[in-house]
C-alpha cells in the first residue's frame, strides 16, 4: 500500500529543530568572542590616541610651566584637545546630566604620567587585552596607580599605558 505524503513527519520536524538550535548557539559563542576582540581593540586604539596626544601637547608646551603643574582631570582635558575625538575623553553635559569618560590620567613630569582605562569589567575583554599587553605595552591592574604588566585578573579593571 503506497501512502500518498504531504508534508514532514514529526520527528523530521524535531531534526531540523534541532539542528537549527545547534547552529544558533554556535553563532551566538562566536559572536561573543569577537564582541570582547572588538572592545579590546577599541580600547587600544583610545589609549595609542592619547599616548599620541599627549605627545603632541609635550612638544607644544615643554617650556610652559603651567604644563608641568597639571594632574588629572585638567591633564586629561588638556591632552584632549590634541586627540582625534577629544570629547570622547572629557566630561561632558547634555540635558542637566554629566557623563564622566571612563579615563584617568596620574603621574608628574618626572616620573612620567600614565592614562587608564578604569571600567575594563569583562572577563572576555580582560583576556584580550592581557594577550596583547606585551605587544602593545599595557600596564594595569586594579588601580590606576599600578603600573605593572596588565594580567588580566579578576579584579583587574583598570588598563593603561606609559605616556612618554
Amino acid at each position: 500500500m503506497i501512502k500518498n505524503r504531504k508534508g514532514f513527519t514529526l520527528v523530521e520536524l524535531l531534526i531540523v529543530i534541532v539542528i537549527i538550535g545547534i547552529l544558533a548557539a554556535a553563532m551566538l559563542l562566536s559572536s561573543g568572542s569577537a564582541t570582547d576582540s572588538a572592545e579590546a581593540s577599541n580600547i587600544i586604539s583610545d589609549l595609542r590616541s592619547l599616548k599620541s596626544a599627549a605627545l603632541l601637547l609635550h612638544a607644544d608646551s615643554m617650556d610652559d610651566p603651567a604644563y608641568s603643574s597639571l594632574s588629572g582631570a585638567p591633564l586629561l582635558a588638556a591632552v584632549a584637545k590634541y586627540a582625534d575625538n577629544p570629547d570622547k575623553f572629557v566630561p561632558s553635559t547634555s540635558g542637566g546630566t554629566t557623563t564622566t569618560p571612563p579615563w584617568t590620567v596620574n603621574g608628574s613630569p618626572n616620573d612620567g604620567y600614565a592614562i587608564f582605562r578604569t571600567d575594563v569589567a569583562k572577563d572576555g575583554v580582560r583576556t584580550r587585552l592581557a594577550s596583547r599587553a606585551d605587544n602593545v605595552g599595557l600596564i594595569g591592574g586594579t588601580a590606576a596607580t599600578d603600573r605593572g604588566k596588565y594580567q588580566g585578573r579578576t579584579g583587574d579593571t583598570h588598563v593603561g599605558m606609559i605616556m612618554r
